[in-house]
Order: C-alpha cells, then sequence, then structure tokens
C-alpha cells in the first residue's frame, strides 16, 4: 500500500512528494519525520476495508470549510509541524479508485452505477471536485511549515469527444428508402450518391472546424467496430468500409475504440474490439470510452489494461453532470479489489449532451444547460483540470430536435446565452 499511498500524496500535491514533507502514519516514532503528518482512519485495517461499515456517513464532516469522507476534523499546530486527523488519503482513495462501486450495489436498468446513488450526489457535491480541493488544503498545510513546494503540473486543457453511435442517415438502402418516404428527397440522394461527408448526421467537418476555430481545443472520436447482436448497439455500421476510412482520416490520431455494449456485459471481448480498430486504423488504439457509459465493475478496467488501453473517457455519469472521480484531473486508476496502483489513466468524463436535456437525467433548459456547463468549467480552470465533454454527432446533426447544436456552438465560441436569461 506504501506505493499507492505515495502516489495519491504527489496525486494530491499534483507534484513530486519529496520526502519529509508528509507522513501518513500513526506510528508516533515515525512523526518526527514529517512537515506534515496525516494520521490514518480505520479505513484500511482488515475489519473494515471492504465491508459497508466502510462507507461513509453522511453528513460529512469539514476541514477547514472542506468536506471529508473519513477521521476527524481535527488539525492541530506545533512550531514546525501539522497533525491532521482528517483522512484526505482514504477520501481520496474511496473517489479516484471507485471503491465506492465495490460497496453500493445499487445499479440502473444498463446496469451503471448512477450519479444518484453516489455519496457525492447525496452530500450535495458531485459538481466540486473535492480532492483537488483536499490538494489545496495539503499544499496550504506544508507553506505554514516552512515547505516551498513547486508549481502545480497540471494545466487546465479543454477536450471534447464524440462517440460515434449513429454514423450515417441514409447510407444504407433502407436508411435511403426511409428517407424518400418521409420526403427528405434532397439529403437522402445526396448522402446516398455523394458520399457519407453528404448526410446530415456526419456532422463532423462542421464540429472539426469550429473546434479547429476555437482557443487551445482538444478533440477525439470513438468508433464503436462490434456489437450487432443487442438492441443497444444498433444501428450497427460497417468499421471496414469507406465511411469509416474518411472519419480515421479527419481525426487521424485522435481515435480511439467505442466498446459496445455487448462487450460492456461480457468484457472479455473487449480485446477483440481494440484488435479490429487497431487492424482498421493501421496504428494501435490506446484510448477508450465504453457505449452507454456502461462500466460494470470496478475491475472491468482490468480487460482495459489487457487490450492494450492506456487512456479510458468513460468515467461520468449518464444522469448528473460532475466528477464521478472526484477530480477534474486524470488520474491513475487503483484497483480497490487487489489494491494494485495501474498504469490505466482514467479522464474524468464532466459532461454527456444529453445529460443535459432528457428528461430521465437532468431535464435542463438550453440556459441551465449551458450554465452548468460554466460552473464547471470554473471549477475545472481553477485545480488546472481537463474539462473533458461528449458530444454526439447526432445531436448536433441538422435533424436534431435537440438545442445541442446550438450549445455545441456556443460553447466553442464561449459565447453568453443572454438573449435565454
Amino acid at each position: 500500500m506504501r506505493q499507492i499511498f505515495d502516489y495519491i500524496l504527489s496525486f494530491l500535491l499534483d507534484t513530486r512528494l519529496e520526502a519529509g514533507w508528509v507522513g501518513y502514519t500513526s506510528d508516533r516514532t515515525e512523526w518526527k519525520n514529517f512537515k506534515v503528518v496525516i494520521i490514518p482512519s480505520d479505513f484500511f485495517k482488515d475489519f473494515m476495508y471492504g465491508t459497508e461499515n466502510s462507507y461513509p456517513i453522511l453528513p460529512l464532516k469539514s476541514i477547514e470549510g472542506v468536506p471529508f469522507l473519513y477521521g476527524e476534523p481535527s488539525v492541530s499546530r506545533t512550531k514546525n509541524q501539522i497533525f491532521v486527523k482528517a483522512d484526505i488519503v482514504a477520501s481520496t482513495y474511496f473517489l479516484i479508485s471507485r471503491y465506492e462501486e465495490l460497496i453500493v450495489t445499487e445499479r440502473d436498468e444498463h446496469k451503471r452505477f448512477a450519479a444518484k446513488s453516489s455519496l457525492l450526489y447525496k452530500a450535495g457535491l458531485l459538481q466540486k471536485p473535492i480532492v483537488d480541493m483536499y490538494g489545496r488544503l495539503l499544499r496550504g498545510w506544508l507553506g505554514e511549515c516552512g515547505v516551498k513546494v513547486p508549481a502545480q503540473n497540471s494545466k487546465y486543457s479543454f477536450v471534447m469527444t464524440h462517440d460515434v453511435d449513429h454514423l450515417a442517415q441514409y447510407r444504407s438502402l433502407r436508411g435511403f428508402a426511409g428517407g424518400i418516404l418521409r420526403g427528405n428527397f434532397k439529403a437522402a440522394i445526396s448522402s446516398f450518391v455523394g458520399g457519407v461527408e453528404y448526410d446530415p448526421l456526419f456532422s463532423f467537418d462542421w464540429m472539426r472546424k469550429l473546434e479547429n476555430n476555437a482557443h487551445n481545443v482538444k478533440s477525439k472520436v470513438f468508433i464503436k467496430v462490434s456489437g450487432n447482436k443487442l438492441p443497444q448497439d444498433i444501428p450497427f455500421y460497417n468499421p471496414d468500409g469507406q465511411d469509416i476510412r474518411k472519419l480515421l482520416e479527419r481525426y487521424n490520431n485522435d481515435v480511439g475504440v467505442h466498446i459496445s455494449y455487448e462487450a460492456a456485459l461480457n468484457p472479455k471481448l473487449i480485446k477483440s474490439e481494440v484488435d479490429k480498430l487497431t487492424k482498421i486504423a493501421g496504428k494501435p488504439i490506446t484510448i477508450s470510452r465504453n457505449h452507454y457509459l456502461a462500466t460494470l465493475r470496478p475491475s472491468d478496467m482490468r480487460y482495459l489494461i489487457e487490450a492494450g488501453i492506456t487512456d479510458d473517457y468513460t468515467l461520468g455519469y449518464a444522469d448528473m453532470a460532475g466528477f464521478r472521480l472526484g477530480t477534474a484531473r486524470p488520474v491513475k486508476w487503483i484497483d480497490p479489489e487487489r489494491k494494485v496502483l495501474t498504469n490505466l489513466t482514467l479522464h474524468p468524463l464532466i459532461i454527456m449532451d444529453c445529460t443535459l436535456n432528457e428528461s430521465m437525467y437532468m431535464c435542463l433548459s438550453v440556459a441551465d444547460a449551458f450554465a452548468t456547463y460554466k460552473n464547471l468549467k470554473l471549477e475545472v480552470q481553477k485545480y488546472g483540470g481537463e474539462f473533458v465533454l461528449l458530444w454526439h454527432n447526432d445531436s448536433v446533426s441538422t435533424l436534431s430536435k435537440t438545442y445541442h447544436r446550438e450549445l455545441f456552438e456556443k460553447i466553442l465560441h464561449n459565447e453568453e446565452f443572454a438573449d435565454y436569461m
């Protein structure tokens, strides 16, 4: 566990942990060796870890205005040292490892762990990156002890991602016939005859132009290559066809695998999907996101690692915008069953388009959706985080009846919705 504790402390500080800075120990003989001593709670002890009794008790206690999950709200100071009984290490571990999802068995209709089942939602903290707030506290305590902590390593970044659930509307015979029957003659013929770039669902050129013109915006696309057996994976498009190759040309190195709903249910299939897209793309595929954001168990992350995935972008909630990992920054996954630090980086997904407007989720007006975006963006910027958003190509299509095309444009232009206020 020492490797994990050192990683957590380094992550909180967002810089290399130097010897003598922080001790996470209840051994009084070691306390003299550190400027700041965090005294562990019972969380990691064998009689507590993995049991229902390890779940934090609400309402949460606070230390210097910041809620924490374990320990006591006590900070004592001597001339050269600070002693902290608020266990911010165990609190961080609980969130970034998704330990919570081992203890809470409640799941939604897609067997996902929902935001409304989470501790942060129940505590009213889902839209606050409290792990990053712990880091600010720890830096402050070290500063009080005369330690000059280097500047944080993380810098704010904006990452717009796209899941290709539905590639085109009129490229198949069935789609073309449906378009003609519905009277969409021009669009259907242009798409079927002219190519996928003329299809209204292929909105990537429109999005790419806005992204390229915006300041410091990165974009990524996640392509589904399998899963034609379950209704949740329909429509299934041909990953070997020229339409996908045109999409690959547009995104080049910014391509990941969109793991099918079928593979989420049976994660042994993940490697075959990664290998298939690697072959199609002609380059290693190392990033992923699950269709429906359907991660079922923390242990499923092991299948990503075995498939060669180094970075996953699934860890957000479908039903609420916010910080599922408790942080705005990418973090190495800690396997909470094996208590092992891995090399898999989890990127916090903070907002998904349909989360904002769907009646089963947040059901926000366009003005409230934009306000939510702005508030979360400020939190990410405050802590030098990575603001990851998910916008589907069909939600910004000219066929869409939602506000997401307009909202996407406003977000990329960093405009205000003054006319809605």
